[in-house]
């Protein structure tokens, strides 16, 4: 219930209505399996007398039916005890099982204790879309970016002569044991690494195999097929960056408890390694972060074809 309450700076204005029908929509995209509706009239079974409910979510669990209500409070100040006593009373009289309150304003100290004690949920809309209540979002994250030092080796026990060119792993092909041509050893190293299929783990990795077929052959400078086994030794370390990316698109609530968004899904905008590495904080393993990251992104640094890493 809205009117009448002198907390509020827009309840007589058209704009009123519209934040009920943004959370509607948002609890529509939380919940697409629950029935939402908005300006519902319910009885009220205490007070003998029709309620208005901004927002009615219910939702049939077995033989159940639950019943959620939800009030808007586009409100000039935060919501404080008596609105948050006032909407419970609302709660309990038309019998719902929970009840939340939203408040782009926020809410008193004295509000979150209460609803606390009375299990009353407090949320603001996030919403990036353009409108009165709209929000630029960004996504706390800790970014580890890995790059590696390459060796090669090669190992022959064939009994034939064996001619190892200068630019070898650059340059020779090498083949399977059906002939057919699987590339030059470096090319072969790079996208392994590359696609992470090569240990990205810190540390050194010693001989390991190039190819992921075996046995596998060289010319051997003689115009005779060789039979060898080619190896990559890795030195891997990382660097780790703290910030935020921008999050382009999402729809959902804030809990004002916790601090968390309630959403089905967002988008965030691109990760640019460059901007990350002039612009967010390095840190190191084990340093306390200036806060909580939302998410970890493990990035390589990719090599070219010709063997520079960019």
């Amino acid at each position: 219930m809205n009117s009448g309450d002198p907390q509020a700076s827009t309840a007589a204005h058209p704009e009123w209505k519209q934040l009920e029908i943004l959370v509607a929509a948002i609890q529509k995209e939380i919940a697409p399996g629950a029935n939402v509706r908005h300006n519902v009239r319910l009885p009220g079974l205490q007070s003998e007398t029709e309620r208005q409910v901004d927002v009615l979510i219910e939702q049939n669990v077995g033989q159940y039916q639950i019943r959620i209500v939800v009030d808007c409070k586009d409100y000039s100040a935060p919501v404080d005890v008596k609105g948050v006593e006032e909407f419970y009373g609302l709660v309990q009289d038309v019998g719902a099982h929970k009840g939340a309150l939203v408040c782009p304003a926020g809410f008193t100290r004295s509000a979150k204790k209460r609803a606390k004690k009375l299990q009353v949920d407090l949320y603001s809309p996030v919403d990036t879309e353009p409108h009165k209540w709209q929000v630029k979002v960004a996504l706390p994250v800790l970014c580890d970016f890995r790059s590696t030092s390459m060796a090669f080796g090669i190992r022959c026990s064939a009994p034939l002569p064996l001619k190892i060119p200068n630019e070898f792993f650059r340059e020779s092909e090498v083949f399977d044991g059906q002939g057919n041509t699987m590339g030059t050893p470096m090319a072969a190293a790079i996208e392994r690494w590359n696609s992470g299929q090569l240990p990205i783990e810190p540390g050194d990795h010693e001989d390991l195999p190039i190819f992921p077929v075996s046995p596998v052959f060289i010319d051997n400078g003689y115009g005779a097929r060789a039979e060898v086994g080619l190896t990559v030794s890795l030195r891997v370390t990382k660097r780790m960056y703290i910030g935020h990316l921008p999050i382009e698109r999402i729809r959902g609530l804030k809990d004002e408890q916790t601090g968390f968004v309630v959403t089905n899904a967002f988008t965030t905008g691109h990760l640019n390694p460059t901007e990350v590495e002039n612009r967010w904080t390095r840190v190191e393993e084990g340093q306390e972060l200036p806060f909580k990251p939302a998410m970890r992104a493990t990035g390589l640094d990719c090599w070219r074809v010709g063997g520079e890493s960019e």
